[in-house]
């Protein structure tokens, strides 16, 4: 089983409880034993955004993590892309039931890392493509590009999402080339329509991950332009 971590805490004296993303049994809960005693050669906490090979014992309750192994480099994010890589990891816990298989959440999640990694990609866009990504896993994807009288989206019209219809014409709405960006993964260069974008994935997502403020979003530093969310200062 392949797996990413998500998230650590203290358990016991000196164990850790962790929470992983994997390939086949979705998010998982592990124990660890002995992850916080600093003592050479002995179990450490595993690095957090790499992909790591997996061997656990136990059965029943949270299994017992007994190895994990690197299967690439190591993969050391900073600054921006620190934030954005934690707010991932709380879109994840947040919206996933225990042990739900999503594989290709796994895939896509992947991909986001080395994106985040390289800097390719805007930070927003890649944020934005994984949260759509995300809503498809979920079953709540939408058809981005068409109304729900199937027209093409007029790139100066604005558009609002029904909650059980989908995208419909809508005075003072988003305008339709914000839709069209988040569809392409394409970078939207004006701060209002940013933020569009933002509150609107953020609408979208509630139902999946509610609506109570994200910790990550206090790892951003004022000042600094785009959010890992697609906001602005």
């Amino acid at each position: 089983m392949r797996g990413f971590l998500l998230h650590a805490r203290p358990f016991k004296e000196h164990g850790l409880l962790l929470d992983w993303l994997t390939d086949t049994r979705g998010w998982v809960r592990m124990r660890q034993s002995g992850g916080r005693r600093v003592k050479k050669g002995g179990p450490s906490r595993p690095p957090s955004f790499v992909c790591l090979e997996l061997q656990t014992a136990g059965r029943g309750g949270w299994p017992v993590l007994t190895a994990a192994e690197p299967v690439e480099s190591l993969r050391f994010l900073h600054g921006q892309p620190l934030a954005a890589g934690f707010y991932l990891h709380e879109l994840i816990l947040r919206a996933l039931r225990p042990e739900e298989a999503l594989p290709g959440l796994f895939l896509d999640y992947w991909k986001s890392l080395a994106m985040l990694d390289s800097r390719a990609m805007p930070l927003s866009v890649v944020v934005r493509r994984f949260e759509r990504q995300l809503l498809e896993h979920l079953g709540a994807g939408i058809d981005w590009r068409r109304d729900v009288h199937d027209r093409p989206l007029a790139a100066e019209a604005g558009y609002r999402v029904g909650l059980e219809t989908g995208i419909v014409p809508s005075v003072g709405g988003v305008p339709g080339r914000v839709f069209d960006a988040i569809a392409r993964d394409l970078p939207l260069s004006r701060a209002e329509e940013r933020r569009a974008a933002r509150d609107l994935m953020q609408s979208l997502l509630a139902d999946h991950v509610g609506r109570a403020p994200f910790v990550s979003r206090r790892l951003w530093p004022s000042g600094q332009g785009e959010k890992p969310d697609g906001g602005t200062d």
